[in-house]
């Protein structure tokens, strides 16, 4: 796992370790050093680590809105993701309604005496029209905290990357998947299910032959966590629920747990939902993966064939993050609170707290230039990029 960040709560540790008697900061108590911290840590956001954050967003196809991130400060782009990997971004319109709820009182009917081009069909007016964003646009909304669209993006995957302000907690998402399964299951049959780690965890259907499909009588050694269990004939509804049933509670009959008692699944007939909680890896993105959830049979003497119909991504889970700071900004960040706490005491000199801003800055400037990207190797690329050069034949 990459060091390039430390936590604040270590940051504020480290700086109390250099307290001494002598030291004109000795009487400062944790929970001012943490404040200023979380200050300056803001500070170095805006200014020098311009902290960029991405979201997945699922436009309201009633309200064409969707609920700005608590940790917002500014917005970069907004669009989609297009085939070639690349961003496509939105429009932005200052015109957009941000309430769709009102009934439009304009439209485009030329013979409309509410259309504001009304019997302007062999010309139009002065500076009215110009380029149209195929895509979309949007307009922010601040006091209502949300986003709003046209029309066109209703119901729709958008991606934002934005500027955080760098000290706001992001509280984790579940990360809710759901599928659906049809009856084509055989023995050794195998289903990927997504795990907390960031990977899968696969689940084996297998024929027994005693009993009905939720008893698991006359086994020879105990199932593993991961074994599900069915009769033959077996329809779609019974073989989610007992899928269902495994990934819940295991095998409580044999004293086998679960694979990971962090993640559940509920089944409505032959729908399988499942939730994954307290993540401690990024979830793999359906969106981004294909058929994720495709089951190769393995059923000795016939062709393999799809036990998943359809699988959709319901909400993409996301870690939770502490507020932190980049490795390149942590000396500044501790200049910065020592600043900051002398400058309001009085009884210090002059000379000390001017010396304490004059460290701040110089932090801070080293800072910007250790987190600049910009390169020769940019800058040359850059020149480059409209040159080619002829065929050589």
């Amino acid at each position: 796992m990459a060091i390039d960040y430390t936590n604040i709560e270590e940051v504020v540790n480290d700086f109390q370790l250099m307290i001494d008697d002598t030291s004109y900061d000795k009487e400062a108590q944790v929970y001012q050093l943490r404040l200023l911290a979380l200050q300056g840590l803001r500070e170095l956001t805006f200014d020098v680590e311009q902290s960029v954050k991405t979201t997945t967003m699922v436009v309201d196809s009633t309200t064409l809105q969707v609920t700005i991130p608590a940790d917002y400060v500014k917005v970069l782009r907004i669009g989609y993701k297009g085939d070639d990997g690349e961003f496509h971004s939105f429009g932005t319109n200052p015109n957009l309604s941000l309430d769709s709820s009102v009934s439009a009182q304009v439209n485009d009917d030329l013979y409309d005496e509410n259309n504001p081009y009304f019997h302007t069909d062999i010309g139009k007016k002065f500076g009215v029209g110009g380029g149209v964003n195929s895509l979309g646009y949007y307009r922010i909304n601040r006091s209502d905290n949300t986003i709003n669209f046209s029309s066109g993006v209703a119901g729709k995957t958008v991606f934002m990357e934005y500027i955080s302000d760098g000290i706001t907690e992001t509280p984790p998402k579940n990360h809710i998947v759901r599928f659906t399964l049809n009856s084509d299951i055989g023995n050794n049959t195998t289903i990927k299910i997504p795990n907390r780690s960031g990977s899968f965890t696969i689940y084996t259907f297998k024929l027994q032959a005693v009993g009905t499909f939720t008893s698991h009588d006359g086994l020879d050694s105990n199932p593993a966590s991961t074994d599900v269990y069915f009769s033959s004939g077996s329809t779609s509804s019974e073989l989610a629920e007992v899928l269902s049933e495994v990934i819940n509670n295991g095998h409580p009959r044999y004293s086998v747990a679960p694979s990971d008692s962090k993640i559940k699944a509920s089944n409505n007939g032959d729908v399988l939902t499942v939730t994954l909680s307290n993540l401690t890896s990024a979830p793999l993105n359906l969106l981004n993966i294909g058929n994720y959830f495709d089951s190769n049979v393995e059923d000795v003497g016939t062709t393999n064939v799809f036990s998943v119909i359809s699988q959709e991504l319901v909400q993409l889970g996301t870690l939770g993050d502490k507020p932190r700071v980049h490795k390149f900004c942590e000396e500044a960040l501790r200049s910065y609170v020592y600043y900051k706490y002398v400058q309001r005491k009085r009884g210090i000199p002059a000379n000390e707290k001017q010396m304490a801003k004059r460290a701040y800055f110089n932090e801070k400037r080293l800072a910007r230039a250790r987190m600049m990207n910009f390169n020769k190797e940019t800058a040359m690329l850059t020149s480059r990029k409209a040159f080619k050069q002829s065929p050589k034949i």
